[in-house]
């Protein structure tokens, strides 16, 4: 794998570990009715989402990096 896609497969990793904290901390806040960090469930449902598309993204980017010849 070359650098470029190295780092774009370390950034979707961290996104998608992120997202399944955010998605864990809206299943909590649905459990107790409270917050998190001051943020609701439907704003951590929200981040989860988008964390895991950002996620989902970086590595088929890495991917489309690291089947170009150099």
């Amino acid at each position: 794998m070359t650098r470029p896609s190295s780092f774009m497969v370390v950034l979707g990793r961290i996104a998608l570990a992120v997202s399944l904290l955010a998605l864990l901390g809206a299943w909590l806040t649905q459990l107790t009715g409270g917050s998190i960090l001051g943020l609701g469930q439907q704003h951590l449902f929200n981040d989860a989402i988008v964390l895991a598309l950002l996620g989902i993204a970086f590595l088929v980017d890495a991917v489309i990096h690291g089947m170009e010849k150099g």
